[in-house]
């Protein structure tokens, strides 16, 4: 299939975005001034009052003005100020608040300061939700052979997925405008962007691609490699894991591959910071390494089957194939179980304030306050 006719398939199925019926719950309770950055102890000690505040009576806490029981409001679930955004608080653990429900089976997703976006190749659609809540939208819908597989964002508002059904790389706009940034690629997985270039995977090719945003010719930038799932990028270098037991990188301008870890078992996702990369290993761990190589350090282990993470200045967050949500401090500490029940959680992300992930089984996008 050449460019010109993949263009015209997909500019048949690109939607101005279209509401979709769900039914969140409350999700539109974000408009409180109150963020979800809490739920520690260190927080409710920098919260307004606190338990030996006069006036409380036992079991109870000063916060905002009132005595609270923070292990279930709401509004100081946990600590002073932790808002469950619309969600129970139980046990003074937020509740896991529905963002979206009815797709087929959601895998990756991606968040920016207004927006939710995630991919369902069995549904065949990009789909998009306010973070705050509201209805859920088609970004992009198609017949087969359109399966979408991982999606990334860009600091300027550029969506860009992998579709392994068409075999290509796109970058999209919020409206429905598209690019296809590369076509003839054999199953493309994940997916990552900087300012200059897009970077994919493709397990069946063992090969990590990349190709400029402004356009031009995909070249490959590691080839020969053992099954290469997630991908990762900084200033300076792409980052992978390989099924086959290594994690690895190479300079963003080409170069050598060179490992950092091997010897690992069956690494799934992979993420990095500005000193250190981290993964999961479906053998049940979750790893770190310095980005300059060394030995690796367990983060998590003993978890069921860990996939996709994402990680922010304190935590590397997680979801395992047992229904849970983790996390643990950069640095190491216990592991904190954020959520339970979910129907094979798989994708993750992270904002500012909240903990964002897919339910592949269940159909649904899920919001969680840190």
């Amino acid at each position: 299939m050449n460019r010109f006719l993949l263009m015209s398939v997909l500019a048949l199925s690109a939607c101005s975005p279209e509401a979709r019926d769900f039914a969140p719950g409350s999700s539109d309770a974000t408009s409180s001034g109150t963020s979800g950055g809490g739920g520690g102890d260190a927080v409710a000690a920098a919260g307004a009052g606190g338990d030996d505040a006069p006036g409380c009576q036992d079991g109870l806490s000063f916060c905002g003005g009132a005595c609270a029981d923070k292990t279930s409001d709401p509004e100081h679930c946990g600590a002073c100020d932790h808002y469950c955004l619309g969600a129970p608080c139980v046990a003074s653990r937020c509740q896991p608040l529905l963002l979206a429900s009815g797709g087929v089976e959601p895998t990756d997703i991606a968040v920016d300061d207004t927006t939710a976006y995630w991919v369902d190749p069995v549904a065949r659609q990009v789909m998009t939700v306010p973070v705050r809540g509201g209805n859920a939208e088609f970004l992009f819908m198609g017949d087969p052979p359109f399966a979408p597989q991982s999606i990334a964002l860009d600091a300027s508002g550029q969506i860009y997925f992998t579709d392994s059904g068409l075999e290509i790389i796109m970058m999209a706009t919020y409206e429905g405008d598209s690019t296809i940034l590369a076509d003839g690629q054999t199953y493309p997985m994940a997916i990552a962007v900087d300012a200059a270039n897009v970077y994919w995977t493709s397990a069946d090719q063992g090969t990590v691609m990349k190709v400029p945003v402004a356009g031009g010719a995909a070249v490959a930038l590691a080839e020969g490699q053992d099954s290469p799932l997630g991908v990762a990028v900084d200033a300076t270098h792409v980052y992978w894991v390989n099924e086959g037991g290594t994690v690895m990188k190479v300079p963003v301008a080409g170069g050598a591959p060179s490992a950092i870890a091997d010897g690992q078992v069956k690494p799934q996702d992979i993420a990095v910071d500005a000193a250190a990369v981290y993964w999961t290993n479906d053998g049940g761990t979750v790893m770190k390494a310095p980005l300059e190589g060394g030995p690796p350090v367990a983060l998590a282990e003993g978890q069921r089957n860990p996939r996709k993470l994402a990680i922010d200045a304190e935590s590397v967050y997680w979801t395992n194939d047992d229904g849970t949500v983790k996390r643990v401090p950069i640095g190491g500490g216990d592991p904190e179980t954020l959520a339970t029940g979910q129907d094979h959680p798989l994708g993750i992300t992270v904002d500012a304030t909240s903990v964002y992930w897919t339910n592949s089984a269940a159909g649904t996008v899920m919001k969680l306050p840190k």
